[in-house]
C-alpha cells in the first residue's frame, strides 16, 4: 500500500482484506508501505503481520521495493494504490524479483485522466478553465502512461467495480491484451448480513452522508448545497455527515451562515453502524468512486440512495429508480428534489431499500476470497 496510516477507503479494505484472508487460512506475512503520514495506522493490523515502511519517494520506490521483494522472499503480492509512478514502478520491481503481483484499482480512470471541474465554476474562476484546458493538453500523456501501467500488469489488474473495469475497456477497445486482463473482485463487506435486523419501519428521519469531506472526486460541497434547499421545509428531519476533511470547515461555515439547524457533523466515525441502522436514507455526491463502499453498507443496513452519476461503480450498486436514484453531478437542486421525493414517500423509500439490499448478497466473502485463491493459485 502507498500509506496505510490515514482514515481512508482503500486503507480501510486493506485492513479488511488481509483480516478476511487470515479468517480463511490464508497467511499474510507482509504489508510494505511506500511512505507514511502518521506515526501509526488508524486501522488495527494482526500483530502476526511484519510491518515494514519503506520512507521513500516515487523516484527511489522501484530500487527500495525490489530490495525488500529479494530479502523477504516474496512470492504474491496485492498492491492497493491507484498511483500511476508509484505503481510503475511496483510492477517493475515485481517482474525484476520474480512476484506475481496485482493491482488492485480502486478509483475510475476517468479519475486520473480527466478534471471533475464544471461549467459553472469556470464561468466563476477563470484559472479553473484554465486548469481544464491543460488537464485537456496533458490527457494524451496520462493515457500513454496508463496503458504503460496497464501493460506492465501482466498478472492482470483487479478493479473493485464492474464500472471501472468496463471504462478501462472502453478506453482501450482496441487493446485486446488489456481487455484480458482486467477484472473484477469486490472489495469484502465484511458485514454477517444476517446479524443485521434493521427494520425500515422503525428508522428515524435522518439521512447519512458518509464519505471523505472533499471536493475534488467526493465532490461533498454539493450535500451542504442541496440540503439548503430543502431543510427548512423539513426540521424534523436532520442530515448526519459522517466523515472529515480538507473543506470540513468550509462546509460548517456554509451551514452556520445559511442557518441551517438540521444538519450535525459528527467528524470521523469509525463506528457507522449506530447511524447506518437508524437512518432511513444515505446520499453520494461524488464525482467519482471506485465501489463506493460507504453506499454498500449503508444499503446493507436498508438505507434508500441518492447518489450523482459518478465514474466507476456505482451504477454495481444502484439501479436508477428501480434501487436508488442517480442524479447529474452537480446539480445541487435536482440532488435536494430526490432526496425530497424519498422523504415524502415512505413506500417507495421501503420498495428501493429493499430491492437495493439485494445487492449486497454479491459481496459474499466466500466468493471474494475464492476469487483470489484463483488468481493467485492457492
Amino acid at each position: 500500500i502507498i500509506d496505510n496510516t490515514p482514515i481512508g477507503g482503500v486503507e480501510r479494505v486493506t485492513c479488511s482484506l488481509i483480516n478476511l484472508f487470515l479468517e480463511k487460512g490464508i497467511m499474510v506475512d507482509h504489508v510494505i508501505s511506500v511512505q507514511n503520514k502518521f506515526e501509526k495506522p488508524h486501522f488495527s493490523y494482526p500483530e502476526t503481520i511484519n510491518y515494514i515502511n519503506l520512507n521513500c519517494s516515487s523516484k527511489d520506490a522501484e530500487a527500495k521495493l525490489y530490495q525488500q521483494f529479494i530479502a523477504l522472499d516474496i512470492k504474491n503480492l496485492i498492491f492497493q494504490g491507484d498511483n500511476m509512478s508509484i505503481s510503475i514502478a511496483l510492477l517493475k520491481a515485481a517482474k525484476r524479483a520474480g512476484v506475481k503481483a496485482i493491482p488492485q484499482y480502486h478509483g475510475s480512470p476517468h479519475a486520473y485522466l480527466d478534471k471533475y471541474i464544471s461549467a459553472s465554476e469556470m464561468v466563476e474562476n477563470p484559472y479553473m478553465a484554465l486548469k481544464y484546458l491543460f488537464a485537456r493538453a496533458v490527457r494524451p500523456f496520462k493515457l500513454l502512461k496508463l496503458k504503460k501501467y496497464l501493460l506492465l500488469a501482466e498478472n492482470g489488474i483487479a478493479c473493485v467495480s464492474e464500472g471501472s473495469a468496463n471504462e478501462i475497456k472502453k478506453i482501450f477497445k482496441s487493446s485486446q491484451v488489456i481487455n484480458e486482463r482486467v477484472f473484477t473482485i469486490y472489495n469484502p463487506l465484511h458485514i454477517e448480513l444476517q446479524n443485521i435486523t434493521t427494520d425500515v419501519n422503525q428508522k428515524s428521519n435522518n439521512i447519512v452522508y458518509l464519505s471523505r469531506l472533499e471536493n475534488k472526486h467526493k465532490n461533498s460541497f454539493l450535500v451542504v448545497k442541496a440540503w439548503n434547499e430543502i431543510a427548512n421545509k423539513y426540521p424534523n428531519w436532520q442530515l448526519d455527515i459522517l466523515g472529515d476533511g480538507a473543506i470540513s470547515d468550509k462546509m460548517k461555515s456554509y451551514v452556520d451562515e445559511k442557518n441551517i439547524t438540521n444538519v450535525v457533523f459528527h467528524g470521523m466515525i469509525t463506528e457507522i453502524a449506530p447511524y447506518l441502522s437508524k437512518s432511513k436514507i444515505a446520499i453520494l455526491t461524488s464525482n467519482c468512486e471506485g465501489l463506493g463502499m460507504g453506499i454498500l453498507e449503508s444499503i446493507c443496513y436498508k438505507n434508500a440512495v441518492v447518489c450523482t452519476n459518478s465514474d466507476g461503480g456505482i451504477t454495481d450498486l444502484v439501479k436508477h429508480e428501480k434501487s436508488g436514484l442517480i442524479v447529474h453531478r452537480n446539480d445541487h437542486k435536482a440532488f435536494a428534489k430526490s432526496m425530497e421525493k424519498l422523504m415524502n414517500d415512505d413506500q417507495l423509500r421501503i420498495e428501493y431499500a429493499n430491492e437495493s439490499y439485494k445487492i449486497a448478497s454479491n459481496f459474499s466473502d466466500d466468493e471474494i476470497i475464492e476469487q483470489w485463491r484463483k488468481r493467485f493459485e492457492l
